[in-house]
């Protein structure tokens, strides 16, 4: 009996090693939301968020008609909310995904937003709108963004890019595609990230 007690106990460390080393080899295996901002929704069903959106300034608690073109209502009727960084409360780390037309801005625009000594920091700025996040180990997301560029006389362009947070904030890492699509290959998606990259710089399209 005793003999079988100590064979029984081998086996189960034995399992419990190799369950181990296996977790320990483990690849991470990003997951990937995707996002699609509709701006039709009644209410955010959430108190702290009507908050928050008063806390940015960016639209006006005590809209009336009167008040200027641009100047919109704290709703999600022009505003969303969406989280970054899985270690911190909403209210401590919110992306505000806004509607086009907000403040006169001709496109959305994805803010990023910090708390800090308590008080809230813009983190980055981009002109587009949120496609997808993706879980990272370190529990805040990559987010790929649409860029809008404003090539006037009424023709744009959108890229697709991936961008990462590093050192406080989020940083460009390589261009997806753009409006006739995805990049198909690695040398292809090189190619386009250097020039898609210098012209978000020249335009200041992620700040």
């Amino acid at each position: 009996m005793k003999l079988y007690f100590l064979s029984v106990l081998a086996l189960i460390i034995l399992s419990c090693e190799t369950e181990t080393k296996k977790n320990e080899g483990d690849t991470f295996v990003p997951k990937v939301t995707k996002v699609e901002t509709l701006f039709d929704k009644t209410s955010f069903g959430d108190e702290q968020k009507y908050a928050l959106l008063a806390e940015t300034r960016i639209c006006q608690p005590f809209y009336s008609d009167t008040m200027p073109e641009g100047v919109v209502p704290c709703t999600p009727e022009y505003f969303e909310f969406y989280t970054y960084n899985h270690k911190r409360d909403l209210e401590d780390a919110f992306m505000l995904q806004v509607k086009a037309g907000v403040n006169d801005f001709p496109f959305r625009r994805l803010l990023i937003f910090t708390r800090e000594k308590g008080e809230l920091v813009l983190v980055n700025g981009i002109i587009g709108y949120l496609v997808e996040k993706r879980s990272r180990p370190n529990e805040i997301d990559d987010l790929v963004v649409a860029v809008f560029d404003n090539l006037g006389n009424g023709n744009f362009d959108r890229y697709d890019v991936l961008i990462r947070y590093e050192d406080g904030k989020y940083h460009f890492v390589e261009a997806i595609g753009d409006l006739y699509g995805t990049f198909k290959t690695e040398e292809l998606k090189k190619r386009a990230s250097k020039m898609i990259k210098e012209r978000i710089e020249e335009k200041k399209l992620i700040f």
